[in-house]
């Protein structure tokens, strides 16, 4: 038998029935008889399962790309959401949450941050502004969507066991943010506050934390959040005026553009708002003397932070920017550890 027809009969045989098997291999076995069949040639398939397995090369960028889609390189955004969340969680609580209410409020912080990441890129996959596609060409904008609809679902599994209000909260807050994602690569050519409303999302950890504590929210929880979008601005600030000479190649507008000159004047008097509001809660709240000392020394912060970006230099805005978290985590350690020594609070023997 020729070539010829052993390959086209090893494709499909006397009957047609080949296919193409991954990870096995073809052997033929010349002209058989059997009770009157003719079977000039038979297929015979013997699997090798090493050929489905990835080698580590591959698995390895894959795994990378995945890292960079969700930023776990990058854990500013995930602090930056956390420590306020935490903060509102120990007032609410006079410095005894739950630890079920903690595990439930960093996972679901941690897990929405890593989704809006994902659905960040699928969002902005055609904006060509650099917005999206962090990841590279290794992941397909499905894979994006699939993994950030997964992960907001696992994140509303742990508020669901909570209270119907943190949920309703936790949903508008949700819709708010995927709002501003959608509409990002065109807001930012029309609206120059574009991330005042991700500042106002990024703050509805508080009232959730509240209603997810007490069944309720308080008018001065809402203070408390606007607080917090004082804050989120100043840092947005500052994260505009690392970004302003892409900004303005790219024809987008910024809160840094928008303010020209006055942009550092802006952030002292947003952090000026968050410290004598944070000064407010700690009156309304009478902590002790550990939260003073605390709120200090992020006031110290920010003074440092202030007299390096007065230059407006890129690298050293992004450097202010990335540590933009140190602020609000200070607050949060003066928080719980003056309930700690004051009321022997949790995590200290007596909860």
């Amino acid at each position: 038998m020729d070539k010829k027809n052993i390959s086209s009969e090893a494709d499909g045989g006397c009957c047609g029935q080949g296919a193409h098997v991954p990870g096995a291999k073809m052997f033929l076995i010349k002209g058989q008889k059997k009770r009157g069949l003719c079977i000039r040639n038979q297929v015979s398939w013997k699997f090798d399962a090493r050929s489905l397995i990835p080698d580590m090369a591959t698995l390895k960028n894959r795994l990378d790309a995945y890292e960079q889609m969700l930023r776990l390189h990058q854990p500013t955004g995930a602090l930056l959401l956390l420590w306020p969340t935490l903060s509102a969680l120990w007032l609410a609580t006079m410095g005894r949450p739950p630890l079920s209410l903690v595990i439930v409020f960093v996972m679901g912080t941690l897990l929405m941050r890593s989704a809006a990441c994902a659905f960040n890129d699928w969002a902005n996959r055609d904006s060509g502004d650099g917005s999206g596609n962090s990841s590279g060409s290794d992941i397909k904008p499905w894979e994006a969507l699939a993994v950030a609809a997964v992960l907001t679902l696992i994140a509303f599994c742990f508020v669901w066991f909570t209270t119907r209000i943190a949920i309703g909260i936790a949903a508008a807050a949700l819709v708010l943010a995927l709002a501003f994602v959608l509409s990002q690569p065109f807001f930012k050519r029309f609206f120059s506050l574009p991330q005042a409303f991700l500042g106002i999302a990024f703050s509805f950890g508080v009232p959730i934390a509240f209603a997810a504590a007490n069944d309720t929210v308080p008018w001065y929880a809402w203070g408390l959040m606007g607080v917090y979008v004082f804050w989120a601005l100043a840092y947005d600030i500052e994260y505009a005026m690392a970004s302003s000479d892409k900004d303005i190649e790219l024809g987008r507008r910024s809160s840094a553009l928008i303010l020209g000159r006055y942009d550092v004047l802006a952030a002292v008097a947003c952090y000026g708002l968050y410290l004598a509001g944070m000064i407010g809660a700690g009156f309304w709240w009478r902590l002790g003397m550990a939260y003073w000392i605390a709120l200090a020394l992020a006031a110290a912060c920010v003074v440092c932070r202030l007299w390096l970006a007065r230059n407006r230099e890129t690298s050293r805005c992004f450097a202010v920017f990335r540590h933009s978290h140190w602020i609000v985590m200070l607050v949060f350690i003066g928080i719980a550890t003056d309930y700690a020594l004051r009321l022997h609070a949790w995590p200290l023997p007596g909860y």
